[in-house]
């Protein structure tokens, strides 16, 4: 099975797990009473050159593009592209919701679809304390900031 096969495994298997009781928090991994976020593909640490990070936000935009087309051919629709840049401040200070909190502060932007009571979305995560380039899926039942 292909990578971009697999990820859109994950993607469907998202929208049909329930959710824990407690959260289990972590960077580009975590699933709570109201969410679920995985991490698809992950840079290696060590490309933290400029080039190497262009050749991997191209490769994740690409995935992501890929990914949101068979979604939308499979019946899901063409995604909402949902910028979540500045949603920090458009919360006036409240705190988000997991998975929400983690991503406005590391995801510029996310496709994103409505679906059987839920949100499930796919973005690059950009940038994160120590953390490297990444390309995320998630779900949840907390509306979009």
């Amino acid at each position: 099975m292909s990578g971009t096969a697999q990820h859109l495994d994950t993607i469907e298997s998202l929208c049909a797990l329930p959710f824990p009781d407690a959260d289990s928090p972590g960077a580009y991994e975590s699933s709570g009473p109201r969410h679920h976020l995985v991490t698809l593909l992950l840079a290696p640490a060590e490309s933290g050159e400029d080039t190497a990070t262009t050749v991997f936000e191209e490769q994740f935009e690409a995935e992501r593009e890929a990914l949101s087309l068979l979604l939308t051919v499979q019946g899901w629709g063409p995604p909402d592209r949902f910028a979540l840049t500045g949603a920090a401040l458009r919360a006036g200070g409240e705190p988000l919701p997991a998975p929400w909190d983690h991503l406005v502060h590391t995801v510029p932007d996310v496709h994103l679809w409505r679906r059987a009571e839920r949100w499930t979305g796919i973005g690059t995560a950009h940038h994160g304390p120590g953390l490297p380039l990444a390309l995320v899926a998630f779900t949840t039942t907390e509306d979009p900031p």
